[in-house]
């Protein structure tokens, strides 16, 4: 074998060995995927997906990162001014030497220090800390509706997930009373139309079964795009049932004043924008600069020393334009923390009612009319039987206990969503995270 052969050989080796490298590496990059995927559970109850929500959601890590760059500021407030260093060279242009200096020229050296003596640092500080102050509120504030949003949905995942149980045991009970017509066909009490008759209808059933499959399928996406989980196909574990928020409104104002995160944040924004009034005060005041230097010759070599000092007069420009804005700022903040109180108070008392409402319809349904089914469906059925009524009424009683189940799975949902709605303007939302009562875990 020649030497190109070799070469030629080592070459596509060479070619091979990469080529399986490359794919090696495509085929872990493609592997981590599915292993980001698995790391999150596919069935959760409600504490383990609010706990999902804090550690692992990308949208929660988004809104901490404005805390990160308040910080920065904070930094940036408690930077020294950098000191100034200018040289510069004196060269005779003209003339006799000696006329304006001794030697062919002439260098000097100078550093200067501006010297913040009004307090500007401090205040600065101070104002950019206060900001940080704001931004952990604010941060507190989009997690409070995280958690209603999530919450919600998750709620609504329950739902979605009983009415898919409930259609298909009308399915089932639709096959059982098929079998009882097609028994009646075969001893010639019932009509070949009766036996079509409920064949289309356990049809329809069937399209509101997957109808409710579909909805499903959507609000599992929902939840994935609210928390920015791709792929993530999530269950829903528990059961559905009310909360058991407190509705007294004196109760819960005090809460209000205490927990409220949006009433807190624009608290915080009337601290900062006292602050920042303050930093513009300080800011009129001009800042002086020390300087000190020195001014050499080279032929013949001389050399001089001189120092001073250099600051602005505050003649026309004494910082008016910040200091109106930060009065601008403080009012509206004061206007701000006044409106929110009293729309806080406003919506407390409206989701209180509301909630009221929803309790009162709840307990009357459950009892007027979700209570009475099974006689219902007794008397429907042994009816049939005895040949007192057809088959109209026996799909018509089928037909409503189906709505009357799912109507009874809206009314419960309404009043989680109300409750949910009054603790979240009460501030108890994310308080009760830790043993929220209307989610059971499920063996």
């Amino acid at each position: 074998m020649n030497h190109e052969s070799l070469k030629i050989n080592r070459r596509s080796a060479l070619a091979i060995a990469g080529l399986m490298t490359w794919l090696m590496m495509r085929q872990n990059a493609f592997a981590a995927e599915p292993e980001q995927a698995n790391a999150l559970p596919k069935a959760v109850t409600i504490q383990q997906l609010l706990q999902i929500v804090r550690e692992k959601s990308p949208r929660y890590a988004v809104a901490r990162s404005q805390i990160e760059a308040a910080e920065a500021e904070v930094v940036a407030a408690s930077v020294l001014p950098n000191p100034k260093v200018s040289y510069g060279r004196y060269d005779q242009a003209g003339g006799r030497v000696g006329t304006q200096f001794d030697g062919m020229s002439q260098q000097n050296v100078t550093v200067e220090l501006p010297v913040l003596l009004a307090g500007q640092r401090g205040a600065r500080q101070e104002a950019a800390e206060r900001k940080v102050d704001v931004s952990e509120t604010d941060v507190q504030v989009e997690y409070n509706q995280l958690v209603r949003d999530t919450w919600g949905l998750f709620v609504q995942l329950l739902a979605g997930q009983q009415r898919v149980v409930v259609l298909k045991e009308a399915q089932q009970e639709l096959e059982r009373l098929k079998t009882i017509i097609s028994g009646k066909e075969s001893a010639g009490t019932a009509s070949r139309y009766d036996v079509l008759r409920i064949t289309q209808e356990m049809q329809n059933l069937q399209a509101r079964l997957e109808n409710a499959q579909t909805d499903i399928a959507g609000t599992v996406g929902k939840i994935g795009v609210l928390l920015g989980f791709a792929d993530w196909q999530l269950q829903a574990s528990g059961t559905l049932a009310p909360i058991g928020a407190p509705a007294d409104a004196n109760t819960l104002w005090q809460q209000v004043e205490n927990n409220n995160p949006a009433l807190e944040s624009a608290r915080r924004e009337t601290v900062a924008a006292d602050a920042g009034l303050e930093r513009a005060r300080r800011e009129r005041f001009p800042v002086p600069s020390l300087f000190a230097g020195t001014a050499f010759t080279d032929n013949p070599y001389g050399n001089a020393i001189f120092s001073g000092v250099s600051v602005d007069l505050p003649l026309f420009d004494r910082n008016q334009g910040g200091m109106a804005k930060a009065a601008a700022e403080k009012n509206a903040a004061l206007l701000k923390h006044d409106l929110l109180l009293a729309s806080t108070k406003q919506e407390l008392e409206r989701s209180l009612d509301v909630l009221a409402r929803r309790r009162d319809t709840l307990v009357k349904f459950e009892h007027d009319v979700l209570q009475p089914l099974p006689a219902l469906k007794q008397m429907a059925e042994d009816a049939y039987r005895l040949g007192k009524s057809g088959l109209l009424e026996l799909l018509d009683s089928s037909r409503s206990r189906i709505e009357i189940k799912l109507n009874h799975l809206d009314l419960l949902t309404g009043e989680i969503e109300a409750e949910l709605d009054a603790m979240m303007v009460s501030g108890l939302l994310v308080a009760t995270l830790e043993q929220p009562k209307h989610i059971q875990q499920q063996d």
